[in-house]
C-alpha cells in the first residue's frame, strides 16, 4: 500500500479540495493488482477452510461427515474470515455469496450465522466459467454448454457456404474446441447419457467441414480433431504427466499413492502401472 496518498474529484474545470487517503489500494493503477493481492494474501491462514483467491473472488470450501457438525464449524470458520475483514477495513458482499451442499442427501438448509436471513443452498453455482454441482454429475456444466455451442455451431454453418475448409477449421478450433476443452478434466466424469447432447452437436459441428455425407470417425481422423471421450483421456494424461514431474500445487501431493508404498508383491498391475487405484463399487465412482 502507498502512504501519502490524496483523492481530487474534477467536474469540468471545478476541482474538489484535496482529500488525504490514509489506506487504499488504488485502482487502475499499474502496481494496484499487486499491492491487492499483496494485501488480501494471508487471509488463507486465518481459518481452516482451503481456500482459493482469483482477483476479488475467494472460493472457501471444507468437509464434514454430519451435517449438524459441519454448520456448526463452518459458522465457526466464517467468523475468522468475518473478523479478518473487518480489521482490514474490507467487506464481504454476502448478496453475491453463494453455498452450495456437496452430497448425496436431501439437505436444502444450512444455516448461516453471519447472515440475517437464512437462505436455501443453491442447487448449483458458477465458478471461473464453470458451473458447480451439489451431486458433481455436470449436467448444468453440460447444458450450459449446449446452449453455447449451439450458437457457435450454427455460425459454422452459415460460414460453410462463403469460405473454404481450411477456413472452417480454424473456425472450429477457435469458438467451438475452445470450449470443450477447457474444464474437460472435470466435465469428462460425467454420465454417457449427460454428455450425449454434447457429443451430438460437436458431431454436428465436424460434419460442416466436409459438403459430402462422409462419417464422422473419418472426419475426426482426416482434420485430427479429437472427440470429447478422447479430450478427457488427454486432459488426464496431461494432469497425470504434470503430478507425475512435481508441477501441480502442494495441494495434489497425496492425491495419488506410488503401489511399492502399498505392497511389495510382484504382481502383473505394479509392473504395468506405476500408481495404486483403489477399487470403487460404483460406476461414478470408477471414473474419479
Amino acid at each position: 500500500m502507498l502512504r501519502q496518498q490524496g483523492s481530487i474529484s474534477e467536474i469540468a474545470d471545478t476541482e474538489s479540495s484535496f482529500f488525504s487517503v490514509t489506506c487504499d489500494v488504488p485502482q487502475g493503477s499499474i502496481v494496484g493488482l499487486l499491492q491487492y493481492l499483496i494485501y488480501i494474501n494471508d487471509i488463507v491462514k486465518v481459518s481452516n477452510f482451503n481456500a482459493v483467491l482469483y482477483a476479488d473472488d475467494i472460493n472457501l470450501h471444507i468437509s464434514g461427515k454430519k451435517h449438524k457438525i459441519l454448520e456448526k464449524i463452518v459458522n465457526s470458520e466464517l467468523k475468522k474470515i468475518d473478523h479478518w475483514v473487518r480489521a482490514n477495513k474490507l467487506c464481504i458482499n454476502y448478496s453475491k455469496s453463494n453455498c452450495v451442499l456437496m452430497n448425496n442427501q436431501k439437505i436444502s438448509i444450512f444455516k448461516f450465522l453471519l447472515i440475517i436471513t437464512q437462505y436455501q443452498n443453491k442447487e448449483s453455482l458458477k465458478y471461473l466459467g464453470v458451473v458447480l454441482d451439489g451431486k458433481l454429475n455436470w449436467k448444468p456444466q453440460v447444458e450450459k454448454l449446449v446452449t453455447q455451442l449451439s450458437k457457435s455451431c450454427g455460425m459454422l454453418f452459415i460460414l460453410k457456404h462463403y469460405t473454404n475448409i481450411s477456413v472452417l477449421r480454424c473456425g472450429y478450433f477457435a469458438p467451438f474446441h475452445s470450449y470443450l476443452t477447457y474444464s474437460a478434466l472435470n466435465r469428462g466424469r460425467a454420465n454417457k447419457t449427460t454428455l450425449l447432447a454434447l457429443i451430438r452437436l460437436q458431431n454436428k459441428a465436424v460434419r460442416t467441414l466436409e459438403y459430402n455425407k462422409t462419417k464422422t470417425t473419418v472426419l475426426y481422423s482426416k482434420h485430427k480433431i479429437l472427440n470429447i471421450p478422447d479430450l478427457f483421456k488427454l486432459s488426464i494424461t496431461r494432469f497425470m504427466y504434470t503430478f507425475d514431474n512435481g508441477e501441480l500445487h502442494n495441494h495434489f501431493d497425496n492425491y495419488f499413492s506410488e503401489i511399492a508404498s502399498v505392497h511389495q508383491e510382484h504382481t502383473r498391475l505394479a509392473s504395468s502401472q506405476k500408481y495404486h487405484l483403489p477399487r470403487m463399487k460404483t460406476s461414478l465412482g470408477q471414473l474419479f
